[in-house]
């Protein structure tokens, strides 16, 4: 699917102040399914994978703030716990009382989050999770470099030093060998960190 196409069948609601991009399929007699997406990308990620699970479920993708389409201020503290609350707001705004969560990267801490509140609250909303790659276990998670300086005293001025090229070969690591991100991909992936002068708070 063409990113423009993504975002143009996409909608937007307001979470305190702040517009968060989402995109909805139809099927409300079929489960929840929230994909939640990786760093430093969007609700995008889920593109190829769109057409075959929505056979099965209601789908409910969302830009994390500072991320894809969602608005990216720079005057705010990004946490995971405030990326789970706004997760919250857009279930409670569609009236969503019971899903599942299928989650990759940045989105598996994220839903962690989710999980742990469902624990304290004693709910069953939230039915099951499946995760994909992630910083599940501390001791096995193995960060690359440009996240380890993003942790450091220089994490000012790295964006200044992140590029297309920087993005691919980091991209690269990520995907297996035999299902490279394309050209045409690796371009809207970059387009979704610039949108909205994101590479300022990358």
């Amino acid at each position: 699917m063409e990113l423009e196409v993504w975002r143009t069948s996409g909608k937007y609601f307001l979470f305190e102040g702040h517009r968060i991009f989402y995109k909805e399929s139809d099927g409300l007699d079929k489960p929840v399914l929230l994909l939640l997406h990786g760093f430093p990308t969007a609700s995008w990620d889920w593109y190829k994978m769109w057409p075959d699970l929505e056979m099965h479920f209601r789908l409910l993708a969302l830009d994390f703030l500072g991320f894809g389409f969602s608005d990216k201020p720079s005057d705010i503290k990004y946490t995971l716990h405030y990326q789970a609350d706004i997760v919250e707001g857009v279930l409670s705004r569609l009236d969503i009382t019971e899903y599942h969560i299928l989650a990759h990267d940045y989105g598996v801490s994220v839903a962690q989050e989710l999980y742990a509140r469902q624990l304290e609250n004693e709910t069953n909303d939230l039915l099951s999770i499946c995760f994909l790659n992630g910083g599940l276990f501390a001791e096995m998670h193995r960060p690359l470099l440009i996240q380890k300086l993003m942790l450091s005293p220089l994490k000012t001025i790295m964006p200044f030093f992140i590029g297309k090229k920087s993005l691919e070969k980091n991209f690269k690591k990520i995907f297996g060998p035999d299902t490279q991100a394309s050209k045409k991909e690796l371009d809207n992936f970059w387009e979704l960190i610039n949108y909205n002068n994101g590479k300022k708070i990358f």
